[in-house]
């Protein structure tokens, strides 16, 4: 399998740190990410996390807006990461 070295910036890395679940590689954790699309997807991620504690009002805002996009059937627009 080949392998791409990508950049990003502290705050996505901080941030999808954050979402890998127990035991998950960070090009695991992309892929899943990428591809859930479900409320499902977003709960198991949710119930396995014990980061919450630390999200900032801007990451809970965007994890708002993204579940609402999801139940939705889409994507949030005008999500900005970095």
């Amino acid at each position: 399998m080949t392998s791409r070295t990508i950049s990003v910036t502290e705050d996505v890395y901080n941030l999808l740190k954050r979402m890998r679940l127990p035991g998950e590689s960070f090009g695991d954790a992309i892929v899943r990410l990428c591809r859930s699309k479900t409320s499902a997807a977003v709960l198991l991620w949710a119930e396995s996390s014990s980061s919450w504690s630390d999200l900032t009002d801007e990451e809970a805002s965007l994890l708002d807006d993204t579940i609402e996009g999801i139940r939705k059937g889409i994507r949030p627009e005008g999500v900005v990461l970095s």
